[in-house]
């Protein structure tokens, strides 16, 4: 990953860690948008308050310029809702910025509207004209408008840990469950395409983070600063069911999000079945592998499982022909030999809805996967959206490391 990239993702981050904070400090009755007008828009029974996330670990020293953009996308959305009771907050981090707070000035505020960034030359543009009509808007403005200096990413997670705390969540859950789980929902708010869906109360996310009892692995909690702890508590919460002799287990696995998948996926398979499924009649549930890839590499995948020895049903009766009772039927098994270890299946090539009639008691999805179709009532689902299979295997118990 670049470091712009790195950035671009802390930035999300950090702007997430302060959406949770703003509403883990809020009113029972403050209803909170998640990407609304601005990046959290916070609306109580007197006002609104509009606010904008700028990260900038990069900037050692704060500079107006840095902000011109957000400064002037508040200002035209003043400048078109004045009868309303809106105030709005810039949150910005800079290093080696000390002051709290920045009321901005007249003067300044002319600074950033007189820009000859070509960047913001349309945005610019429209508000010289309004200028045309008198600058009281401007002056008004300055009134609901400051620039606030948040704390470092760092400070910003504790105080989220704390705020958690304080609203009733177990120390010892905080780090590694709760925290983490927040994130994601806050996430996951954020893309929601309606705003109204984007809308939460407190009570809502309290509700939420109390009914989800295991640590959700995804693109975002896999950035977080602690998630070597987090593999660490997802492997401990995974060990209670992989335990189990006797469970029948799905796997659905992207391969373009897995950065070693066609180097260590029929490891993986084979390291599974080694740990998990090497009891001929203790083991009794033959796992299922449904694999989201091209059907060359599928093919490849199954040739290269022969060529280890491993035995699969992949349903196919003559080539290019799939039958669903070929596929599900069980194995003969013979002292300690079985007839096959397997069922693998090509994902484009068959409707997953079939795996509706014959349920599993643990889906694994592994990577950003389309299971559309595929019904999720009575079955323990683990959506592992890790970029590599040694952090699967490490969460799944089948190596002491994830690296």
């Amino acid at each position: 990953m670049t470091r712009s990239a790195d950035y671009t993702i802390q930035g999300f981050l950090y702007q997430f860690n302060k959406t949770l904070l703003e509403i883990l400090n809020s009113n029972n009755d403050s209803i909170i948008t998640i990407e609304g007008i601005e990046d959290i828009d916070i609306e109580s029974k007197s006002d609104i308050e509009l606010v904008q996330c700028k990260y900038h670990e990069s900037s050692k020293k704060f500079n107006l310029s840095a902000v011109y953009k957000p400064i002037l996308q508040m200002l035209k959305h003043f400048y078109n809702n004045q009868d309303k009771k809106i105030s709005y907050k810039l949150y910005c981090y800079f290093p080696s910025q000390t002051t709290e707070k920045l009321a901005i000035t007249f003067d300044q505020l002319k600074e950033v509207i007189n820009s000859e960034n070509d960047s913001l030359s349309s945005l610019i543009e429209e508000l010289r004209k309004y200028l045309t009509k008198g600058d009281g808007f401007i002056k008004e403005f300055i009134t609901r408008f400051v620039i606030e200096f948040g704390n470092s990413y760092d400070e910003l997670t504790k105080q989220n840990y704390t705020a958690l705390k304080n609203n009733g969540f177990n120390d010892s859950d905080i780090e590694t469950l709760i925290y983490p789980n927040a994130i994601n929902e806050i996430a996951s708010y954020a893309i929601k395409h309606n705003i109204d869906h984007r809308k939460l109360k407190k009570d809502d996310l309290i509700n939420k983070l109390t009914s989800i009892k295991t640590t959700i692995i995804s693109k975002w909690t896999r950035e977080l600063k602690n998630f070597d702890k987090i593999l660490q508590t997802k492997r401990k919460q995974l060990k209670v069911n992989l335990d189990k002799n006797s469970r029948l287990r799905y796997f659905i696995i992207n391969d373009l999000s897995l950065d070693d998948f066609n180097d260590l996926i029929v490891t993986f398979i084979s390291d599974y079945i080694e740990k998990y499924h090497f009891k001929a009649h203790l083991h009794n549930k033959t796992p299922l592998f449904c694999l989201d890839c091209s059907i060359d590499a599928f093919k490849d995948i199954n040739l290269r499982l022969y060529k280890k020895d491993i035995k699969v049903n992949n349903g196919y009766i003559i080539d290019g022909h799939w039958d669903e009772k070929a596929f599900f039927r069980e194995p003969i098994v013979n002292k300690n030999n079985k007839e096959f270890l397997i069922r693998l299946m090509h994902h484009s090539s068959n409707d997953i809805a079939v795996l509706n009639k014959y349920k599993c008691d643990d889906l694994f999805i592994i990577g950003d996967c389309n299971i559309e179709g595929l019904e999720q009532q009575d079955i323990t689902i683990e959506s592992l959206e890790l970029n590599k299979i040694q952090q699967v295997k490490y969460v799944m118990g089948m190596s002491n490391v994830y690296e």
